[in-house]
């Protein structure tokens, strides 16, 4: 009996998977397209026909990894401007605590395509989200708060946070218990750091830039 025939976009979907579970399991450096196909069960030759080359495969799953976070944030609500914008941070947090080998790969141009349209599309989508909600929070005299700046900022810090927490360097600093902390209580205690920061910027006039 002749086997039904698998879709190329069927085919392209279980390529991504098997290589997500490589991602997960053995980090981005490991990652070939040989050890993707023999999980996958494909020839050897199908991440090249459906990607070109390995980078092309790692901007795929960074893209998707993009989208995934774009959609975790767009569920976010505050009652306030302010109180939105912190349950953001928190969010980014939580995704980059629960996905550190794809949050990792989303941040690493130089094992991507950066240019590749999709991706950046996908980059554009996730920090946008950011960039609305801080533009919630501009007076009205748009000139009195550098909007971008406070956006980038912001999304610098709670990257940041997450960065340093999964290298281990952060718990110490993040309140007693913290070495011995889960996943979820150090992404609440990172969380508070960065409403903390909040409610400092936004009551504050910023320094005047240096000469």
């Amino acid at each position: 009996m002749e086997k039904p025939k698998v879709s190329p976009s069927a085919t392209r979907q279980r390529l991504l998977a098997a290589a997500r579970a490589e991602l997960v399991e053995r980090g981005h450096a490991a990652i070939s397209l040989r050890a993707v196909a023999r999980r996958a069960g494909l020839s050897h030759a199908a991440p090249k026909h459906h990607f070109h080359d390995r980078a092309g495969l790692l901007t795929a799953i960074a893209t998707d990894g993009f989208a995934a976070l774009t959609v975790q944030l767009r569920r976010v609500r505050g009652s306030s401007p302010e109180e939105h914008l912190a349950r953001l941070g928190r969010s980014y947090i939580d995704f980059g605590l629960a996905s550190p080998a794809l949050f990792d790969l989303m941040f690493r141009p130089s094992e991507l395509h950066p240019a590749d349209p999709a991706l950046q599309a996908a980059q554009a989508g996730a920090l946008g989200v950011l960039g609305a909600a801080v533009s919630h929070l501009a007076p009205a005299d748009p000139m009195s708060r550098d909007v971008p700046a406070l956006a980038l900022i912001s999304w610098a810090l709670v990257h940041g946070l997450v960065t340093l927490s999964r290298n281990g360097a952060l718990r110490p600093a993040v309140g007693s218990g913290a070495d011995d902390a889960d996943d979820a209580e150090l992404a609440r205690r990172l969380g508070d750091l960065f409403s903390a920061y909040l409610a400092q910027a936004l009551t504050r006039e910023p320094p005047p830039p240096a000469p």
